[in-house]
């Protein structure tokens, strides 16, 4: 599943390529994927894109029309979702290949083979509603300092490991960099939130922010099906500590990493150097 560091790569991808055109068509090839697709024709055509933003896992894209009036097109990428830039004419597409925004002589083609990406059309702020509304704050917000984030911590009794995925304090630690950062930390993931001291609290933060900033530079995770929007692989699980490692020698201390479950997803750390 693209994650935060994959979709911040697809934006920075493909930002350049269309920020500041109009959109001169939209094609549709399917009704539905996670809810029913919007009438895209009608509601981008003659538009202006004036920003390509991202919440959590989420594009937002924000248009203006000719009367300066501006709209929010908010979308996801679901399990398998990826966005590739075309030039225009862009080539015959394929099964999985479901939406086209055309930008005169630049073509965003949306891909998705589970079907599981989500597109809403919003006349009002998007960020005062759901889903944005409810998300957890970014990792670099300048309110994310260390004696809030303590202080989220201390209300809750959950593994760490689980708080992470959960999004409700921070957005972006999915399972890769939760592990990771986790690692980074020095943290066991089945250690409860609430007893976690200020001092292990202020190097996760930094762990945290720290694996996602490397992901994003190394352009996301390998994982499934991932691609940057001009058709590269990231690449970042090569360079991971260590998820995926079971039984391999910790980097630190030599020791061998162990796997566990925690809410049925596979947990990886080091039992010497995670307490």
């Amino acid at each position: 599943m693209p994650e935060l560091p994959e979709v911040e790569v697809t934006r920075r991808g493909l930002a350049p390529a269309v920020v500041g055109k109009v959109v001169t068509d939209a094609i549709v090839r399917v009704p539905k994927l996670r809810s029913p697709v919007p009438d895209l024709g009608g509601c981008l055509i003659g538009k202006r894109l004036v920003s390509l933003e991202r919440r959590a896992k989420y594009l937002v894209w924000t248009f203006e029309a000719p009367n300066g009036k501006r709209e929010r097109l908010v979308t996801h990428m679901g399990m398998s979702g990826s966005w590739r830039i075309w030039p225009a004419p862009a080539p015959e597409p394929h099964r999985h290949d479901h939406i086209d925004i055309v930008f005169g002589d630049t073509v965003l083609r949306y891909t998705d083979p589970r079907r599981f990406g989500d597109f809403r059309w919003f006349e009002t702020d998007p960020f005062e509603a759901e889903p944005l509304r409810s998300l957890g704050k970014e990792p670099w917000d300048e309110a994310v300092t260390l004696s809030w984030f303590l202080s989220e911590l201390k209300k809750t009794s959950r593994p760490v490991k689980e708080v992470l995925l959960s999004g409700i304090i921070v957005v972006g630690c999915g399972n890769i960099y939760a592990s990771e950062a986790l690692f980074e930390a020095g943290i066991r993931p089945t250690r409860r939130a609430d007893r976690i001291s200020a001092e292990r609290a202020e190097k996760l933060l930094a762990a945290i922010r720290d694996v996602l900033a490397k992901a994003i530079a190394s352009g996301g995770s390998t994982l499934h099906d991932f691609h940057g929007p001009e058709g590269e692989t990231g690449w970042f699980p090569l360079a991971c500590a260590v998820y995926g490692r079971e039984g391999e020698n910790c980097p630190k201390c030599g020791g061998k990493i162990k796997r566990i479950e925690q809410g049925g997803r596979s947990t990886f750390f080091c039992p010497h150097c995670q307490r």
